[in-house]
């Protein structure tokens, strides 16, 4: 959960101050300005599996242009959350155990035996496992985040929404870009892009990206660097019309990445803790990004994956398929104690963890989408899934036995060290899902018009786990030998009905029930043992929600606004344990938990060359009912009513403008935005430990050369600028765990994009 401590603004304030003065004489409505100076670009969306004006689709979503995140420096789902204030984003210790959360619903979880309640589709293609996408976003035409249960259209699993990336279709003529960033501490981002046309009937493209960067944290231990990371990433994409019925597109992309973001610095410990001493040098508080490790944190992973989607036009209908392969590489090193040898002392332990991800998956999609205009319009079709997850994990733990040094200090070669406890394991995980669905529009009147949704799936799960330890009883994070095969099926339902009524030509007004599924799971993980094995119950959720879509001002505004509620049975998610007195984490039916609040999504066109867009959101997520599973141990109690996911308050704003200059070779551009997230929430697992954390804003701003003929842009770039201190999680102990992101102090940057062609 976030926490903040702001310090002083400095220098950078004088940037947002001109970009807010800039934007000030412009704010009345410019009623003698060409109409397409100052009316705002209709943005289309396949939020219901074809292109319509997201206007009028009766679905909250909020659309983010690739543009806008260009503009922004936005290069990831980690920073995609300041311009959506539904979203937030929970860091873990890899992208493995990351997640994405909607209207503060999420899964969160350690197990290779479950998936996500949001649901991450790129392209079309549905990805078993949110982390795949949790690299640098490049090529993005557009993101749309799709708010509550969503799986009558989208994939299997989408209990809590959705967050789809659309990437650029190869252009038309042939044009391409580079472009080269630097920010302080000596981070580094590349890009680069070509597309075009091949022949009459091809069209392709090709991107790079590469990003460098040593962190913003360091260990102490030995001086090095955390936080910081190594990238590099491709995508081809093909585009084949040979006539105008047919259209056939070919994908694939790589990622390969070395990240050191994966330390936990100690943030608060209860007084006496022994974790105290054995942080020193460092001196704990709520705002620290260092820490002490003598097992230098890393993950690498490797990503790649080819999809084919062919569109082929039977007079009138639209027969669709999408053929897709996956893979996901992830090796994983970390300090399990989170302490140095420096700070050890005879009888004290260290504790190695490396794990080791394999995951294929194979997705494979057909629908057919009816002619609209009629009474009845419809999108129907069949989707299969199929995943397979091999894992390796051991944690070894070494205690000092004896030392020559004085006062009980070990070192290394002045101390006798032993292995105290030792364990390896291998697990294979396989999901496999069948599914049909559909969806109807029944126009009743040119004002009113009707929807209905029902998907079927039917979820097979199973898995094949041994634990190997030589210790034959418990210890320090580490469970006995313990083998064991297992698996589950079942049928689940999911669908949707709705209203939807024209107020008026630009005014649509809507009402939704949404039924959210997501299938059985099985806590495949490193600690597994017998009561383990009983598989989870699907989740399954109750969504009603209400909202108006209104284009205003002959198109120079655009407000939305959602009223939600959603009640969830059998939520899945991760309860923290322990194994001889270390945490483990425990993935369980949580039983019941809620969510509601209200959502709005703003974008307004006040005059030429100016444009202003924002929202907010207030999310009342909690338990109702929490149910300790059976044989869990005492520290799993009952928790009924303490909130659930991040803040309640979350908005964003952002201001866009363009100063001409005639007399200048360039025109100017502004930008200025600003995300706020309000006081934050104690841990639901301990409450009570450490202070609760504060709200905290994120003030961003970039002053850009921009040439007249889009020949290239140079920007100045200040992130945070009011130098706020926040963390995307807390995890709670005898003491407090936390991830604490790049963007969580003020640096500034430059960027030079250079374009050609047209």
């Amino acid at each position: 959960m976030p926490s903040s401590v702001s310090r002083p603004r400095g220098r950078a304030l004088a940037v947002s101050a001109l970009l807010i003065g800039a934007s000030l004489p412009a704010l009345a409505w410019a009623a003698d300005a060409p109409a397409s100076d100052t009316q705002l670009e209709e943005i289309v969306v396949t939020s219901q599996r074809r292109a319509e004006n997201v206007q009028k689709v009766p679905v909250a979503v909020t659309v983010v242009r690739g543009d806008d995140l260009e503009k922004r420096q936005t290069f990831s789902a980690e920073q995609l959350v300041q311009q959506v204030p539904s979203l937030t984003f929970r860091k873990g210790t890899t992208n493995v155990n990351s997640s994405l959360n909607i209207r503060g619903i999420g899964t969160t979880s350690f197990s290779a035996g479950s998936e996500p309640a949001v649901s991450t589709v790129v392209d079309g293609v549905v990805y078993a496992r949110s982390g795949q996408a949790f690299f640098d976003f490049f090529d993005v035409d557009r993101i749309e985040v799709l708010r509550g249960p969503q799986g009558t259209l989208f994939g299997k699993n989408a209990s809590a929404g959705v967050v789809s990336i659309v990437t650029r279709r190869p252009s038309a003529t042939t044009k391409g870009f580079v472009e080269g960033s630097w920010f302080e501490g000596d981070e580094y981002r590349l890009r680069a892009g070509v597309s075009g046309p091949i022949s009459q009937t091809l069209r392709g493209g090709l991107t790079a990206v590469y990003g460098q960067y040593d962190g913003s944290a360091t260990n102490v231990y030995d001086g090095s660097k955390v936080n910081g990371y190594e990238r590099l990433g491709f995508r081809g994409k093909l585009e084949w019309t040979p006539s105008d019925d047919l259209t056939v597109s070919l994908i694939a992309d790589s990622v390969n990445a070395v990240d050191n973001g994966s330390a936990d610095a100690i943030g608060y410990a209860t007084p006496g803790d022994a974790i105290i001493g054995q942080q020193a040098p460092l001196i704990l508080s709520p705002s620290n990004r260092d820490i002490n490790n003598d097992v230098a944190p890393v993950t690498k992973d490797s990503t790649w994956g080819y999809s084919g989607q062919v569109d082929y036009r039977l007079g009138d209908y639209t027969l669709t398929s999408i053929t897709a392969w996956r893979g996901w590489g992830n090796t994983e090193v970390r300090d399990g104690d989170y302490t140095s040898i420096a700070g050890r002392r005879v009888g004290t332990a260290s504790s190695k963890d490396v794990g080791v991800l394999d995951f294929n998956q194979f997705t494979q999609e057909v629908r057919l989408a009816s002619p609209t205009g009629g009474f009845l319009d419809y999108v129907v079709g069949a989707f299969y899934y199929k995943t397979k997850q091999d894992n390796y994990f051991n944690r070894t733990n070494v205690a000092c036995a004896a030392t020559t040094l004085a006062g009980g200090v070990c070192a290394t070669g002045s101390s006798t060290f032993v292995v105290t406890s030792n364990g390896t394991a291998n697990f294979t995980t396989e999901l496999e899902n069948y599914a049909a669905f559909g969806q109807a529009n029944l126009n009743f009147t040119p004002r009113l018009r009707g929807v209905a949704g029902l998907r079927w799936s039917h979820d097979e799960i199973s898995f094949d786990f041994a634990r190997v330890s030589a210790f034959p009883t418990a210890t320090a994070g580490v469970r006995p030998s313990f083998a064991a095969q297992g698996s589950k099926s079942t049928d689940g339902v999911s669908g949707r009905i709705g209203l939807q009524y024209d107020l008026s030509d630009n005014v649509l007004g809507y009402v939704n029930y949404s039924r959210g599924y997501k299938g059985p799971a099985i806590n495949v993980f490193f600690n597994m043992q017998a009561f383990d094995t009983l598989p989870l119950d699907p989740e399954k959720s109750d969504a009603y929600e209400a909202g108006l879509k209104s284009t205003l001002l002959d198109r120079r505004l655009v407000l939305n606004l959602a009223a939600f509620t959603t009640n969830f049975k059998g939520f899945q998610t991760t309860n923290f344990d322990t194994v001889a007195g270390t945490i483990v984490s425990r993935l369980v039916n949580a039983g019941e938990v809620s969510t509601a609040g209200l959502e709005l999504d703003a974008q307004a066109r006040p005059a030429r060359n100016l444009t202003l867009s924002g929202g907010a959101a207030y999310t009342d997520a909690k338990i109702e009912k929490f149910h300790c599973p059976a044989g869990s141990p005492a520290t799993c109690s009952a928790i009924n009513g303490q909130p659930l996911g991040p803040a309640k308050w979350r908005w964003s704003a952002a201001v866009d403008y363009l100063v001409e200059t005639p007399s200048l070779p360039f025109d100017i551009g502004l930008n200025s935005s600003i995300a706020y997230q309000g006081a934050g929430r104690p841990n639901v697992n301990n409450p009570n430990l450490g202070p609760a954390p504060e709200g905290f804003s994120l003030w961003d701003a970039t002053v850009s050369l921009v040439d007249r003929e889009d020949r290239y842009r140079l920007s100045f770039i200040a992130k945070n600028i009011g130098d706020s201190f926040y963390t995307t999680a807390r995890i709670p102990s005898t003491y407090v765990r936390q991830q604490v992101p790049r963007d969580s102090e003020r640096y500034f940057g430059v960027s030079l994009r250079a374009n050609f062609g047209r």
